[in-house]
């Protein structure tokens, strides 16, 4: 399933939180998830679309690995 804009925004928030606060702070999930989540909903327009369009050519990509790829939600 390709990831959406604001999932790689948060594997690279995840990424320097890493490199800035080490692996303890950055493998605690739902903490680095909170925070990114605030940090997303703040960032302006132009970071969000720099995301979306990396989020669009990762589903170009998808789409070329994948072709025959059919998202099935398990209930």
């Amino acid at each position: 399933r390709p990831q959406n804009s604001f999932v790689i925004y948060r594997r690279d928030f995840m990424a320097k939180v890493k490199l800035n606060y080490g692996h303890e702070i950055s493998s605690n999930l739902p903490f680095v998830s909170t925070k990114a989540a605030k940090w997303w909903s703040s960032e302006n327009s132009e970071v969000k679309n720099t995301y979306q369009i990396i989020a669009d050519l990762a589903r170009k990509v998808h789409i070329r690995v994948y072709p025959n790829y059919v998202f099935k939600p398990k209930k």
